[in-house]
């Protein structure tokens, strides 16, 4: 794999197209094609390599292989290494998801987006596609953008879709019944494509090529109001109840009244005006490492050395996700959904993975600083991992 020592650094513009317009214009709201965004782009696994990890029973892999037409038939990784081996010529490509917690060298490629907060940063996937291989015509419900890496790959843009757009009822994968080509483009080493939440999308690999896909997360509705709820009720005990102490007799026993609306209404919106706890709660959601990704991330078993902390060598592991709120007095940091207070300063430097100048520390950042070292988030900054 590649050397990770050459880190990307953060793009300043999108071709011609500055950051801030790019937000303005583009920002899941339309899609761009950018040419040559990464010029004489290195990727940092061949292949094989991908292929290898596909082999292995903690990476998240998929194999599609389309059929025909209506098609797609979806294989679960691992994959026996003899699969390989039995594959056609075309129509079929190899999926890795969570490609970042694999290697530094793909991580690295992260540092380029970070235009976009760290916290919405999902994770990378590489895809290898021998040629016409794909995923057929789809939608997702998050920002995504597909770097090409090796080879040419054919990309058409579509219709904005929803969760009524319909699907092939056959297929094994989320395939639309419909497509309507708005833009039809080849893409080529080095170019970067933009697709904002919810339009069709379709891929299809010129010769064999690969792609790598940085996507962005984007928790539902349902999803945000689970996680917020099951937070809220761990402060809760058995003594807090719904009480209507003003309760008055009622002509139709079977009516609920407006005021009885209005104390659950109560209920529910007291656990919601609370900014300091809104954002702890979202802090730890949003940086929470997903599970297959968390599997991969490496703890150091034994105590970090403090001398390193001290000369300023030390700094947080790239493979972990930070995140800062800043409060009245001070910040609340979040690494891999655990939160600490602490100062501005520290928070900058945590969340921009920057060697932690141990000298410029009070009392208190510094016991924070042992506490993340111990719970094993602190590499040394001169160590590429």
């Amino acid at each position: 794999m590649a050397d990770p020592s050459s880190l990307l650094p953060r793009l300043q513009q999108l071709g011609t197209i500055s950051i801030e317009q790019f937000l303005n214009e583009y920002w899941q709201k339309k899609p761009l094609l950018i040419r040559q965004a990464f010029p004489d782009f290195q990727a940092p696994v061949s292949a094989d390599e991908l292929a290898g990890l596909a082999l292995e029973d903690d990476v998240v892999s998929r194999l599609v292989v389309q059929r025909d037409e209506t098609d797609w038939q979806v294989e679960h990784g691992p994959l026996p290494e003899e699969r390989f081996a039995q594959l056609p010529e075309s129509h079929w490509t190899l999926l890795v998801q969570h490609a970042d917690a694999l290697d530094p060298a793909i991580n690295a490629l992260l540092d380029a987006f970070r235009f976009i907060p760290n916290w919405r940063l999902d994770d990378i996937m590489i895809s290898y596609a021998a040629d016409k291989g794909g995923v057929g015509p789809h939608f997702d419900y998050y920002d995504v953008f597909l770097l090409q890496a090796q080879g040419k790959r054919r990309w058409r843009i579509g219709q904005r879709c929803s969760h009524e757009s319909p699907l092939l009822p056959a297929a094994d994968m989320k395939i639309l019944q419909d497509f309507d080509t708005v833009e039809d483009w080849i893409v080529e080493p080095g170019d970067l494509l933009y697709i904002p939440p919810n339009i069709a999308h379709w891929g299809e690999a010129d010769g064999e090529c690969m792609t790598y896909s940085i996507g962005f997360r984007a928790p539902s509705h349902a999803e945000v109001l689970l996680d917020f709820s099951e937070e809220m009720a761990s402060f809760t005990n058995p003594d807090m109840r719904y009480t209507d102490p003003g309760l008055r007799q009622q002509a139709l026993a079977g009516e609920m009244s407006q005021q009885s609306i209005e104390q659950v209404q109560a209920i529910i919106h007291q656990y919601s005006t609370d900014k300091g706890a809104l954002a702890g709660w979202f802090g730890e959601y949003m940086t929470r490492p997903n599970p297959a990704a968390d599997a991969h991330f490496q703890t150091f078993d034994e105590e970090f050395d403090r001398n390193l902390m001290e000369a300023g060598q030390a700094r947080l592991s790239r493979f972990a996700r930070c995140a800062f709120f800043e409060e009245q007095a001070g910040c609340l940091v979040f690494i891999n959904g655990t939160k600490w207070h602490c100062s501005r300063k520290l928070a900058v430097m945590l969340s921009n993975y920057e060697p932690i100048q141990w000298d410029s520390l009070d009392t208190l950042d510094r016991t924070v600083v042992v506490q993340i070292a111990d719970a094993g988030f602190l590499i040394s900054s001169e160590d590429d991992e």
